[in-house]
């Protein structure tokens, strides 16, 4: 008796039991994209290039530094340093420009999820021109950033 009453209450808990409702695939891919509106898919992408300009415009003060010979200084820190920033700046970026835009361990850059929106749904990125040249711009920042830790200017330029 106690094993029935038991397994019919046990049987009567599951059958009760409100459950989630179920998520199905939308076919829209496993991008930051999926699921979203195009008004909000346009909203971040502004943002992503927002980002990338406030990034690109840090990089040309970086070579202003770079032809007046300076492997240090502010133009260096604001390109280059790892660390988070106390508040995020005017557009938005918590890292300087260069992890913004590469990304760092816990985050993704804008630059590849601005090169990545421009895949069509459900379809890899790998292949876009987009992502291509990003990965392709992004290995072009190791030697500078080495040459600048040796102080060799000459050598950043390159």
């Amino acid at each position: 008796e106690a094993f029935v009453s038991t397994g019919a209450t046990g049987v009567l808990a599951v059958l009760f039991t409100p459950t989630e409702a179920a998520h199905g695939f939308d076919g829209s891919g496993s991008s930051a994209y999926s699921g979203r509106t195009p008004a909000s898919k346009a909203e971040l992408k502004k943002k992503y290039q927002n980002r990338v300009v406030a990034d690109v415009k840090d990089f040309k003060a970086l070579g202003i530094a770079i032809e007046s010979g300076e492997t240090e200084g502010r133009a260096w820190v604001n390109f280059f340093i790892d660390f988070k920033r106390r508040e995020p700046d005017e557009v938005g970026r918590a890292y300087a420009a260069l992890a913004d835009l590469a990304g760092t361990k816990e985050t993704s850059g804008c630059g590849i999820l601005l090169a990545s929106s421009f895949a069509k749904p459900g379809k890899p990125a790998d292949n876009l021109p987009q992502v291509k040249k990003y990965n392709a711009l992004i290995n072009t920042f190791d030697p500078i950033k080495a040459a600048g830790k040796k102080g060799d200017a000459l050598k950043a330029r390159k």
